[in-house]
């Protein structure tokens, strides 16, 4: 009934308690909704034969590996430094990669379906660094953080050594033709090496310095 008790001349146990029992972790509004449009537009690219429904992104906790493939990042930046992680079912999405003529083999398709995934990662890494890393940043140090990241196979349990809750996203891949179940890939942020989002800022794009008379197209 009671998680803790505090007197209101030293608030530190009250603030240390909802620290560890509330999920205190804020993300910018900006940075949530610009990660899951960039990453629609990657999935749009490489799965033209779908459509991409996009759910309300939620915190996790859990450490758990939805599917039997995923593909983690680093990511990199001033403001912030951890993981991506695209995670999804095998069979589901090979049933959505067209089967290249002549080819029938399961290793082709194992093939396959690892350089999509990995298209994908590289892809929204690369509009993430375009969108919110600056081009000339530097790291604050040379030497950085590190710690061990935990897999168990069995269990399909990943750890990054932080309590921090993850920042979750689902995405719903559904054949036009509407012959194939719909598809969910889960992609989870976790910023368990460095967090500061009061220095977050979206990048300049080329028309917002256009109409700034910043830069001249010819």
């Amino acid at each position: 009934m009671f998680r803790c008790a505090y007197v209101l001349d030293d608030l530190q146990m009250l603030r240390a308690t909802l620290d560890a029992s509330i999920f205190n972790r804020i993300y910018p509004n900006d940075l949530v909704r610009g990660i899951s449009e960039l990453t629609r537009a990657s999935l749009e690219y490489l799965f033209r034969n779908c459509d991409i429904d996009v759910e309300t992104p939620y915190l996790v906790k859990d450490r758990i590996i939805y599917g039997e493939v995923f593909s983690m990042i680093a990511i990199e930046s001033n403001w912030c430094r951890g993981y991506m992680m695209l995670q999804a079912s095998e069979d589901a999405v090979l049933s959505l990669i067209p089967q290249e003529a002549g080819n029938e083999s399961d290793a082709k398709n194992f093939r396959e379906l690892n350089n999509v995934l990995g298209e994908a990662t590289n892809m929204i890494w690369g509009s993430f660094k375009n969108r919110y890393v600056g081009p000339n940043e530097e790291m604050r140090s040379v030497m950085q953080t590190q710690v061990p990241i935990i897999i168990n196979h069995h269990r399909r349990y990943i750890s990054f050594g932080s309590e921090d809750p993850q920042l979750c996203f689902k995405y719903t891949l559904r054949e036009r033709s509407g012959s194939k179940a719909p598809v969910p890939i889960y992609q989870r942020f976790v910023f368990n090496l460095s967090w500061s989002p009061e220095e977050f800022k979206e990048n300049a794009t080329v028309e917002s310095l256009v109409e700034a008379g910043e830069l001249d197209l010819f």
